[in-house]
């Protein structure tokens, strides 16, 4: 979807039905005891809007009937909703609160120099390239269990919040659009997560991944990078509750 007048990218609040969301999950055949959060959303978010969906997204709290995220859009709501009315079936439209969605447009253009305040929930993982003393070629671990490996010394101590300001400083640096000036660790967990593998049967399996929440300050470089920064998100699992970078100004 595109915003037709503008282009301008909008931050979107989304209230979805739990119990409506395990009514759709087992529709799509999936086993709902061990599916998360993040990936029925995903689910939900596709069947609401197709190809459209909002993203990245983050959700933000929970409840016993509810559950609240927000995303990034290219849209504002009155778009989003006519989307859905377009394209999803009446059990998934009827998954949104659709009178508390809200938009808001973010900013079309950020002076470089801009100094931001920045919240990202990330799955810091690598890929390896080549078969190892721990793992095989292509796999995909946890950026800090990668740094142990390649230390392989029991006595050399690993910094965990150095090594994913490290991944970050990574993925910064290729935008292209900002500059980190600081970084803490302020959660880590290492969460299940659902995927279907490709082809006919999609059958589900859960895997494990590190799940690490950054806050910190930057500072913009470049005003169109880091707007697609934005757009794009950070890292892997983006249309899985990873990688949306939520910004706010410095000092706040």
């Amino acid at each position: 979807m595109t915003d037709s007048q503008n282009g301008t990218l909008h931050m979107a609040q989304l209230y979805l039905h739990i119990p409506r969301l395990i009514e759709l999950g087992r529709a799509l055949h999936l086993p709902i005891h061990s599916t998360d959060h993040n990936y029925i959303t995903h689910c939900a978010l596709h069947e609401l809007f197709g190809d459209g969906a909002p993203g990245p997204f983050c959700i933000e709290a929970t409840s016993d009937r509810s559950l609240r995220l927000v995303a990034y859009a290219d849209v504002p709501a009155e778009q989003l909703q006519q989307a859905a009315r377009t394209a999803a079936s009446p059990m998934a439209y009827n998954i949104c609160d659709w009178g508390r969605l809200a938009t808001k447009p973010m900013p079309t253009r950020f002076a470089e120099g801009t100094p931001l305040r920045f919240e990202l929930r990330a799955c810091p993982v690598v890929r390896k390239s080549a078969d190892g003393k721990y793992h095989k070629a292509g796999t995909e671990v946890d950026a800090f269990l990668s740094r142990v490996w390649e230390v392989d010394d029991p006595d050399v101590p690993v910094n965990r919040e150095e090594v994913y300001r490290h991944w970050l400083v990574g993925h910064l640096e290729r935008s292209g659009g900002t500059k980190l000036q600081s970084v803490r660790l302020t959660r880590f967990s290492i969460e299940r997560m659902t995927r279907r593998t490709q082809g006919g049967d999609r059958t589900a399996r859960t895997i494990k991944r590190p799940a690490a929440t950054l806050d910190g300050e930057l500072v913009v470089a470049d005003s169109s990078a880091f707007a697609e920064l934005l757009r794009k998100g950070i890292g892997r699992h983006r249309s899985f509750g990873f990688g949306m970078l939520k910004i706010r100004p410095a000092g706040r």
